[in-house]
């Protein structure tokens, strides 16, 4: 049996990214309704405004329970 090469390389991962703005403003909101005995609809918003950036995220969910 031939031995098995090396995986990777051994370089570490760095992540980057924008921090959040010292004066932003953060909001939640989110609804659910059960629209049968066993079924619930669901919305909600997350979003994030500042002088620098902007971030917006919506979600829906179906839950079924059986």
């Amino acid at each position: 049996m031939a031995p098995r090469p090396p995986v990777g390389d051994g370089a570490s991962f760095i992540g980057t990214g924008l921090p959040i703005d010292r004066h932003a403003l953060v909001a939640e909101a989110g609804l659910s309704a059960e629209v049968a005995p066993n079924t619930t609809l669901g919305v909600s918003y997350t979003g994030q405004v500042g002088p620098r950036a902007q971030d917006h995220a919506a979600r829906g969910s179906l839950t079924l329970r059986f």
